[in-house]
């Protein structure tokens, strides 16, 4: 009962700072535990586009039977969440779009 009791006044004073400024959002975006993060809203809409070309391809490869399609469908639905940097992803992305033509 006091974890719960420490973990709730934790909260208090970080919703405190929040409201009077002197927090880091850096930090409170963590502590507080925010679903996006540090994401830009391009690194957002990069994810959403390589996820619809992911599942087609999924859905495509499931559809053929063609296991390097499948594959690639799956790596553009998952990969974009672990890559932060832009450039990084949309290499990433169009690299995994076209592997399974290119092999």
């Amino acid at each position: 009962m006091t974890n719960v009791t420490q973990s709730l006044s934790g909260l208090g004073d970080i919703a405190a700072k929040i409201q009077s400024g002197e927090a880091d959002p850096a930090t409170t975006a963590l502590n507080i535990g925010s679903l996006l993060g540090n994401m830009s809203m391009t690194i957002i809409v990069i994810n959403i586009l390589a996820g619809l070309v992911g599942s087609a391809y999924f859905m495509y490869g499931k559809k053929r039977s063609n296991i390097k399609i499948l594959c690639s469908g799956v790596a553009l639905c998952v990969v974009p969440y672990f890559i932060s940097n832009t450039i990084f992803l949309v290499v990433a992305c169009l690299t995994m779009a076209a592997a399974p033509f290119v092999i």
